[in-house]
């Protein structure tokens, strides 16, 4: 059975994980509203609450979730990566989002 992740707002680059997910598991996007969005195999182990890359990334690129810039990718990110200070940083203090 497919993990739960959820997308807060259709032009965001990261999902979030409802529960834990490992490295090769496949994961379920649904809408705020609770429509299927897509799925997505991750591709590290991803602790509960935390992001995963929806959208491929290069070095530089903003990052967003609630439709918002949360970071600017520090590291190129592909699609099903945990996403977190390894690899974004936040714009706004200069500390690793």
């Amino acid at each position: 059975m497919p993990k739960r992740a959820l997308l807060m707002h259709e032009g965001d680059d990261v999902v979030t994980v409802i529960e834990a997910v490992a490295a090769g598991e496949t994961v379920r996007v649904a809408t705020k509203a609770g429509a299927y969005a897509c799925e997505l195999v991750s591709l590290e182990d991803v602790p509960r609450f935390h992001k995963v890359c929806l959208s491929p990334l290069a070095p530089h690129d903003l990052v967003r979730k609630y439709g918002e810039v949360i970071g600017e990718a520090t590291a190129p990110i592909e699609r099903g990566a945990y996403v977190h200070t390894h690899n974004i940083a936040s714009l706004k203090t200069g500390v690793r989002a």
